[in-house]
């Protein structure tokens, strides 16, 4: 059935529908800003700094886009997408990212392709008390071509501080695919907005994020038609143009004074958190016939792509290939989790991995083997392959890694995943490997898969794994041991045990430098002349155990009256992590941690305590997470034991001032020094 019959008459069953929904009437909503191009007033250039940001470089004074579908003359839909942005320069500072513009149209050569219309854009400055508008020449527009892509590129003319400069495009993309809206970005926007209409033939699930509220979140319906031509099969098929005749869903969405998202410490990536709105097409409801569902189940996701050549095709089959070195790998072993361990140690001792942001393979099996190195889900499908050619339960999982931003936990929007590892089920446990991280050891993940939920990929039961950083317990303990040496000096032990993802990272550093620069690291981060012997890290190729920093240390007390002495030494929390004095996002820690810092000292000889900080505990939240800081003297030996241990690894925005003056207490307390004076 062609659309033109599909589409030239609308049904009582769909038109009931459409009645049942509350009916709004077009027409300006009470508080929408509108911004007509080109009606730019002398009152727009009065503010010399916005209260939203005193100190940015530029605002969005309007920000707008709107989206609408057209019949074309291909015989379908275009959806046509228009951009409105006006802003203001206030320093020269953004004259290079705002001052200039590109736009990239996809332009394959066999195919639908985008184009460019309706370009326009002009600079606004105050001269003498007036507007003095200069408009973008024509033959200051530039094109590039890479690929089956091409870029528009353009600089606003004659810019100065305080120009208000403002564009305006469409782009015209056959089909249906609607462009997502970012309301908020690196610089203040005083009003960003997106409308859209969309017949009711399709259907859309709509993906917020951000923690912006909306000033304008409606939906109002109105009764269109749509004209479209069909040119015909062949070059001797006459042209026909019908009408499509529907329903249309407008929805506008709006927020007002939306702040810089910038990014601070404790942040996986800022694509977790500005404010945007995505759309992913459900489902085609046509008249007369049964409706078309895009958005398929994870069941059916699954089935098909293990029956994918690029994905998990190859686990389906014999792969014979490995059986001498598996068979070689597994030998000695008695039980499936043996099993399991061997094989993966085997893949991640002896296959390297050359790209950790890939979702399918980049070729067969076994010329992964063959070649012993692959992408990420070459190697974790090798491994699966197998564990299951040795009669272990094994399957893909695919994750989004936290770099990537978060995936959908229930739909199967597959461009949202960039990582795949593998679950072992054998003796009656569950195991998550990850084959193609050569640091990690068995049934260990890194910190950068726990971004949310993972999914099986099982047509029987595709379930969801929970992997949040609220999940990783780090405990990290440091003890010192300090005595009196002869000539003014201290002599102290270090002994450092890490927690498993601090071991992740020493490990990885250590595989770039040497031990001996990593210590002359540790030995800067000490004041005060000091130097170091006996130092060693243990454990470092003991993946499954964390890594232990060793080391000895002399330290030169001088001879002056009194000595300011810092009990914490190196171990102290110089600096506030959290700078900013508001932030619009949760902090997003790796794990949650637990540190213990033990220290037992002699008084120096020939000195007495004469000021000695006094003990704290305070609490994060009730139940989040605490610090202790507990000193005394005892004879002549100083013991102290300091722990600052957070419950949870994410804080919402609410929480962030609680969190930031914990640690302003932290910072302050682990300054305060110890006091000795000499005896006369």
């Amino acid at each position: 059935m062609s659309l033109k019959s599909l589409l030239i008459v609308v049904p009582c069953a769909l038109f009931s529908i459409c009645l049942f929904a509350q009916k709004k009437k077009k027409g300006e909503l009470p508080n929408r800003v509108v911004c007509n191009y080109g009606d730019v007033k002398p009152e727009d250039f009065a503010p010399a700094v916005y209260p939203i940001d005193s100190s940015a470089d530029a605002v969005y004074l309007f920000d707008g886009g709107h989206t609408k579908f057209e019949g074309n003359n291909k015989g379908f839909f275009s959806v046509v997408y228009k951009v409105h942005e006006r802003l203001r320069l206030m320093k020269k500072n953004a004259f290079d990212n705002l001052g200039n513009v590109k736009i990239t149209l996809h332009v394959p050569s066999v195919g639908d392709q985008q184009k460019l219309e309706d370009l326009e854009a002009a600079t606004y400055n105050i001269e003498n008390g007036k507007i003095v508008a200069t408009k973008l020449d024509k033959g200051s527009i530039f094109k590039d071509k890479q690929g089956d892509f091409i870029t528009t590129k353009f600089t606003f003319p004659n810019l100065k501080e305080g120009s208000i400069v403002e564009y305006t495009y469409t782009i015209s993309t056959p089909g249906l695919r609607l462009p997502s809206w970012t309301f908020q970005g690196t610089y203040p926007i005083l009003w960003s907005e997106y409308e859209i209409e969309v017949p009711q033939f399709y259907e859309y699930v709509l993906l917020k994020q951000g923690y912006q509220p909306y000033a304008i979140d409606t939906v109002r319906i109105s009764h269109d038609t749509y004209n479209i031509s069909d040119p015909g099969e062949n070059a001797m098929s006459s042209i026909q143009t019908f009408t499509a005749s529907t329903n249309t869903m407008n929805n506008i969405w709006a927020m007002k004074d939306v702040p810089a998202l910038k990014k601070e410490n404790f942040t996986t990536t800022m694509d977790n958190h500005v404010a945007r709105i995505e759309f992913q097409l459900s489902a085609i409801r046509y008249p007369d016939v049964p409706p078309k569902m895009i958005l398929r189940n994870w069941t059916d996701v699954s089935t098909e792509l293990l029956k994918d050549e690029d994905f998990g095709a190859a686990l389906d089959k014999s792969n014979n290939f490995f059986n001498d070195d598996v068979k070689a790998a597994i030998a000695g072993a008695t039980s499936g989790a043996e099993k399991a361990q061997k094989i993966y140690e085997y893949v991640r001792d002896n296959f390297t991995c050359t790209d950790e942001d890939a979702f399918y393979t980049s070729q067969p099996l076994k010329k992964t083997y063959q070649g012993k190195k692959g992408n990420v889900a070459d190697i974790n499908l090798l491994l699966t392959a197998m564990l299951l050619s040795q009669n272990i339960e094994a399957h893909p999982v695919l994750l989004s890694t936290t770099d990537n931003g978060k995936a959908q936990a229930m739909y199967p929007i597959l461009s949202k995943f960039n990582y795949v590892i593998c679950e072992a089920k054998t003796d009656g446990k569950t195991y998550l490997l990850d084959a193609a991280n050569s640091k990690l050891g068995f049934n260990h993940l890194g910190a950068n898969c726990y971004n949310g939920y993972a999914r099986v990929i099982d047509p029987v039961l595709p379930e969801l794994i929970p992997l949040f950083a609220d999940s990783l317990k780090e405990s990290k303990v440091t003890t010192v041991f300090i005595i009196n040496e002869k000539g003014h000096k201290l002599s102290a032990s270090i002994n450092s045990t890490k927690g498993y993802q601090e071991s992740v990272s020493l490990r990885e550093e250590l595989s770039k430098t040497s031990q001996e620069d990593f210590f002359k690291t540790i030995k800067k981060s000490y004041t005060g002349e000091v130097s170091l012997n006996n130092a060693n890290v243990d454990s470092v190729k003991l993946l499954n155990e964390p890594v232990k920093v060793r080391y000895d240390m002399s330290i030169d007390m001088g001879d002056e009256d009194i000595i300011y002495f810092n009990p914490m030494q190196a171990e102290q929390q110089k600096e506030n992590p959290f700078a900013a004095a508001e932030r619009f996002y949760p902090v997003e820690m790796p794990y949650c941690w637990d540190e213990t810092y033990i220290l037992n000292m002699e008084i120096p000889e020939g000195y007495a305590v004469d000021e000695l900080p006094k003990s704290a505990r305070v609490m994060l939240n009730e139940n989040e997470g605490m610090f202790e800081y507990l000193l005394a003297k005892n004879g002549n030996n100083i013991q102290m034991r300091t722990r600052v241990k957070l419950n949870k690894a994410l804080y919402e925005p609410e929480d962030y001032q609680t969190l930031r003056d914990f640690f302003a207490y932290v910072v302050k307390k682990e300054a305060e020094q110890i006091v000795f004076k000499k005896v006369k």
